[in-house]
């Protein structure tokens, strides 16, 4: 029984011996790298790479902000416009004490469609349209979209049709103007360049057009060069308005249909605009004043091409 237990004795001290000399020797800084690989540590992560974060962020889509779903409209002409042209798209309506008898058949509507409407004093007013030019009446509405320019071209021209066109034209209240004039003169459609320098349809510029942005078709165009030579293509002459033209309006041969092309109050037309007229031309004067204003000339232009058409007509 002595013997039996020493040889057992041996045989576990030679097994763990072997266990011993079996083990990998690795360095200290390996040793210390293992030993941070336990369930309760983070590996070190390499210096070239991000961390990834363990509960990365949802990308969320959100629906556009109320003010870009919605446009104020003030002036009474501009307001009795939108309800004459548009009711289904007034939302709310705000008006002074003087002009509620005259809104009789817009709060039967708001009343019929449950919109809310109110009367408010004159401060109310200023606050509601953000200008003092509300003359009693604002409206919020929903906004008019552009349509792309290529909707207008894949449209037949009507032989005697008159269109517009602005090249940067930057100020709100000369759109609203213009915008005033097409609708005088029976343009066929507006045609806004998309360049940073060209105004916005703005509340200021639905005001100054007394009504007019419910009336004359507009489109845009993210390239006016390019859209003016398609238009080319369909047989429409295109006029450009110069201030150092060497033709003179009432002196230039114009053909139907035409497209008259205003530029900026500064720099006036882009070169590259100017390459795709058939033909530009200045409104003479006295010379005393280098020029008009961008408005005022597009109405010149269009008092005179009207004048035109229906001296051909006769």
């Amino acid at each position: 029984m002595l013997k039996r237990t020493v040889n057992k004795k041996k045989f576990s001290t030679k097994k763990a011996s072997i266990k011993k000399t079996s083990a990998p020797k690795t360095p200290a800084k390996n040793s210390t790298a293992r030993s941070s690989s336990t369930p309760n540590s983070k590996a070190p992560k390499p210096s070239d790479e991000k961390p990834i974060p363990q509960n990365p962020p949802v990308k969320k889509t959100y629906a556009r902000p109320l003010k870009e779903q919605e446009f104020t409209v003030y002036g009474w002409n501009a307001c009795r416009a939108v309800f004459e042209n548009r009711p289904e798209d007034i939302c709310r309506v705000f008006f002074s004490p003087e002009r509620s008898s005259a809104l009789a058949d817009v709060k039967r509507w708001c009343q019929k469609n449950k919109l809310p409407y109110r009367e408010l004093d004159a401060k109310s007013l200023y606050k509601v349209a953000a200008s003092s030019h509300h003359e009693g009446a604002v409206m919020v509405v929903r906004p008019k979209t552009l349509t792309s320019v290529h909707g207008l071209l894949r449209k037949p021209v009507d032989k005697d049709a008159v269109m517009m066109a602005l090249d940067r034209v930057g100020d709100t209240h000369n759109l609203g103007a213009i915008l005033r004039s097409c609708a005088f003169f029976g343009v066929a459609g507006l045609i806004l360049g998309e360049n940073e320098d060209q105004a916005k349809v703005t509340s200021s510029a639905a005001r100054m057009a007394e009504g007019a942005l419910e009336m004359v078709p507009m489109y845009q165009s993210t390239d006016l060069a390019s859209a003016l030579r398609d238009f080319r293509e369909k047989k429409v002459f295109v006029v450009g308005a110069d201030a150092e033209a060497g033709n003179s309006l009432y002196d230039a041969k114009i053909s139907f249909p035409c497209i008259v092309v205003v530029g900026n109050e500064n720099q006036g037309l882009s070169e590259k605009v100017k390459k795709r007229c058939h033909a530009l031309v200045q409104v003479p004067g006295c010379k005393n004043m280098q020029s008009l204003n961008v408005s005022v000339a597009t109405g010149v232009i269009l008092a005179e091409l009207s004048r035109r058409k229906s001296l051909s007509s006769k």
